[in-house]
């Protein structure tokens, strides 16, 4: 469903990484103003990764989607003060450094792109979404109506 129009208000991204044997599964949950849920996507990728690439491994792809459905203006909440901090340093060269560089660089071109801190805690829904990219049924994008397995955790964020 790439192309779609979403609604032009203040959108609040959520991204998170989830660990298991020799992959990473990668989430974020986009949300508008008053917490509604709007859209959420995940996806798996093989290979061995530091917590720290898998964290800004789905920051990137998250941006990369939402260029892809034309979103911007949009405040993207990580659990990781690693990344937090990194995406707001000076470039560094290392593996890390990379999907870094590519995060301000998607940044620049969404437009409208803002970081900030979040605790592990407000971010039950990115993970839930990001853990679920491992099972088959649970794979996949998701627009307006949120998956049955998320949605104890939009309101659990929404309180945290």
């Amino acid at each position: 469903m790439y192309g779609r129009a979403l609604p032009l208000t203040w959108i609040k991204l959520n991204t998170d990484a989830a660990f298991r044997g020799n992959g990473v599964g990668c989430g974020w949950v986009l949300r508008d103003d008053d917490g509604r849920f709007l859209a959420a996507k995940n996806m798996c990728f093989a290979g061995s990764y530091s917590v720290n690439e898998g964290e800004a491994l789905s920051v990137r792809e998250a941006l990369n989607w939402l260029m892809g459905i034309g979103m911007g203006n949009v405040e993207v909440e990580v659990d990781s003060q690693i990344v937090f901090n990194a995406v707001r340093s000076v470039p560094f060269v290392s593996a890390f450094g990379l999907l870094v560089g590519d995060i301000k660089e998607l940044a620049a071109t969404v437009g409208g792109v803002e970081f900030s801190f979040v605790r592990q805690s407000a971010n039950c829904a990115a993970h839930a979404i990001a853990r679920e990219a491992f099972s088959e049924p649970g794979r996949g994008e998701w627009f307006d109506i949120p998956p049955p397995f998320l949605v104890s955790c939009l309101d659990y964020d929404l309180m945290n």
